[in-house]
C-alpha cells in the first residue's frame, strides 16, 4: 500500500503529539538520524528543519 507525503506528514505529526501528551521524549541518538536519512533517500523525500 502507498502512503501520500501528505498523509505520511499528517500521520508523523500525530504520532509526534501522541508522545508528547504521554510525556515521552524525543531521542534523536546517531543512529536514529541515520536511518532517517537512509529512509528519506530511500524514498526521495526531502524534509527541511524548523530554522530560527
Amino acid at each position: 500500500m502507498k502512503v501520500s507525503a501528505n498523509l505520511n506528514q499528517k500521520i508523523s505529526q500525530a504520532v509526534r503529539t501522541s508522545m508528547q501528551i504521554e510525556g515521552c521524549k524525543p531521542v534523536q541518538s546517531d543512529v536514529v538520524k541515520k536511518q532517517a536519512q537512509a529512509l528519506m533517500e530511500q524514498h526521495r523525500v526531502q524534509a527541511s528543519g524548523h530554522r530560527k
